[in-house]
């Protein structure tokens, strides 16, 4: 609390002033006015934090190794190999490389390369491998065998459900053949390379896939397909009833709009568009964010100041959307003292977490919740004072008080008494509304007035005015 002092003397007039002796100059009337200092505004305002979850992504190659393959030109080869490159940094990813046609190692017989520190079904042999270029791609098959795509790839994530292939997350198939799937697709005969579509297996099989989708719960399930949609060289075969339609139909499934012009299928006859396969995936799925959610907020201003008005804090949340709500104390939240400095952990969702140090906070009835801002706001303490202090000795009866213009009398109980006998030094605010409000002190030095009564303290922002004749020297 600042006290503000100014004084002034009126002359009664000059021709006294310049007979008067010592003693009748100090006789000048003089006035002191006193203003304590108005309260104080304190404000805090603060949001909810969140964290960026890498979202969950697992892909799974299944690569042609049939001998058809042989005809797929290795710059082609190369680019579906540097494709696992491109998969997005941000994803929480696994990569599972497994051939296309059935060998002898079963449905054992894969590579995984991961950047997750979830190693849950990953094995710890040579199966899993550090870098993309590690992965034996298009090895063909030691024995021959009927290419059966659609039913290879639901039979591999079955088998591997709830372990390699992880619950909870996007699970996106990548299928690179130049052949097609011959349970769908079955050759007609003619020169012409028409097929005939098998309706009844091509169900069954998109029938699968929707039910891995369910039982592993995951995000989305989509098959990229990388085939030829031409015969654009020799030992290439079209997939346009099998491999192709599948694409888009599970990509219809997943409700993306992410890449609704070619609906996840790819032409193996262009290295430009095998190369951006993952282009529409990496932009459509987002980094999750965790929402923090508090019991707890700090009040910061009224740490180390005794100043503050703990009576008069009130508390408003404001939401995203710029609207606001003022809680109300004691039903939305509560005023907590700790007595002392103490560790409290101001988040308790999605852990406890976020430490603050101190004593002063406000516990939420309703957890706060990312992305809402609390503010919070008081004003300082109202003080009380007891004492006037005049700069010189006055003559009491001469004495006249007035606080906010009000003229208070002399009494010792319901107006103001002379202490002014001799200098004093001391704290000039009183014990009120409560014992123990004096403190902290403010010590002043002078002739001093008493208040006496309940009525008659003046607290902040009040102005106290005192007109006196000064007592002789």
């Amino acid at each position: 609390m600042k006290i503000k002092w100014s004084g002034f003397i009126a002359l009664l007039c000059l021709t006294a002033l310049i007979g008067c002796g010592d003693e009748q100059f100090g006789t000048v009337p003089k006035s002191t006015s006193e203003s304590a200092s108005p309260l104080s505004n304190f404000t805090h305002s603060s949001c909810s934090a969140y964290t960026l979850i890498k979202p969950k992504v697992d892909v799974v190659y299944v690569i042609d190794n049939s001998s058809s393959s042989y005809y797929i030109a290795n710059d082609l080869k190369n680019a579906i190999s540097a494709t696992i490159n491109s998969l997005s940094n941000e994803f929480d990813y696994r990569v599972v490389g497994t051939p296309l046609i059935e060998t002898s190692g079963g449905n054992n017989d894969f590579q995984v390369i991961t950047n997750s520190s979830e190693l849950t079904g990953i094995p710890s042999d040579s199966r899993r491998v550090s870098s993309a270029s590690e992965f034996s791609f298009f090895n063909n098959a030691p024995v021959n065998g009927v290419e059966k795509g659609l039913g290879r790839i639901v039979g591999f994530i079955d088998f591997h459900k709830n372990l390699l292939i992880r619950n909870n997350s996007h699970l996106i198939v990548v299928l690179v053949s130049n052949g097609r799937d011959l349970e769908i697709e079955e050759d007609s005969g003619f020169l012409n390379g028409e097929t005939r579509f098998n309706q009844l297996n091509y169900t069954t099989r998109l029938t699968s896939f929707r039910n891995l989708k369910s039982n592993l719960n995951s995000l989305q399930l989509r098959m990229i397909s990388v085939t030829a949609k031409t015969v654009c060289s020799q030992g290439f075969r079209t997939a346009l009833k099998s491999y192709v339609k599948m694409s888009q139909d599970l990509y219809t499934d997943s409700m993306a709009q992410d890449n609704n012009s070619n609906m996840d299928s790819y032409d193996l006859c262009s290295t430009n568009g095998v190369s951006s396969i993952f282009g529409a995936i990496n932009s459509s799925i987002k980094q999750v964010v965790l929402p923090h959610k508090y019991r707890y907020w700090p009040i910061t201003f009224a740490e180390n100041n005794e100043m503050v008005s703990i009576d008069e804090i009130r508390v408003r949340k404001i939401s995203s959307n710029g609207s606001s709500v003022t809680l109300t104390r004691d039903v939305d939240w509560f005023y907590e003292d700790k007595g002392s400095s103490q560790t409290v952990q101001t988040r308790e969702l999605p852990t406890p977490g976020e430490p603050v140090t101190g004593r002063h906070f406000i516990r939420f009835n309703n957890l706060v919740t990312h992305p809402d801002c609390i503010l919070v706001t008081s004003v300082s303490r109202t003080e009380y004072f007891n004492y006037i202090v005049l700069p010189q000795k006055p003559k009491v009866e001469t004495i006249s008080v007035r606080i906010n213009g009000s003229v208070i009398p002399k009494s010792m109980t319901n107006g103001w008494s002379d202490q002014t006998s001799s200098v004093m030094t001391r704290n000039i605010k009183a014990p009120y509304p409560s014992p123990g409000d004096e403190n902290p002190p403010i010590i002043r030095t002078g002739f001093m007035l008493k208040l006496n009564g309940s009525a008659n303290y003046f607290k902040s922002g009040d102005k106290v005015d005192v007109n006196f004749i000064p007592a002789g020297i």
